[in-house]
């Protein structure tokens, strides 16, 4: 699948996310639409590299709790707007609390 390929709606949001890259790098974001399979973050687009991997930290909400999602992603495009990632494989936890926050009213 082409990285501008889209399987799954994306939402504008306003919400921040931690992206740890190796051991050095940790550093807080806002992301700027979110989907099932991955985000658009605001970041400079000079701080990673298209292709690298990364572990994306969301706090979602779930059962009306808040719960931390640490989700592998890779950078799959950078542009003067941001970083798109894509996320890789997730757990069934992530994925409950990004349909509740995704398809909720």
């Amino acid at each position: 699948m082409n990285a501008e390929q889209r399987s799954s709606i994306r939402k504008a949001i306003s919400l921040n996310i931690v992206i740890n890259y190796d051991m050095a790098y940790s550093r807080r974001w806002k992301v700027r639409d979110l989907g099932l399979n991955g985000a658009k973050v605001e970041m400079r687009r000079d701080e990673l590299l298209q292709g690298t991997p990364v572990e994306a930290v969301l706090v979602l909400t779930e059962h009306g709790e808040y719960g931390l999602h640490r989700m592998p992603a890779e950078v799959v495009r950078t542009d003067r707007n941001g970083v798109a990632l894509r996320f890789r494989n997730y757990d069934d936890r992530a994925y409950t609390a990004l349909v509740n926050l995704l398809y909720s009213a």
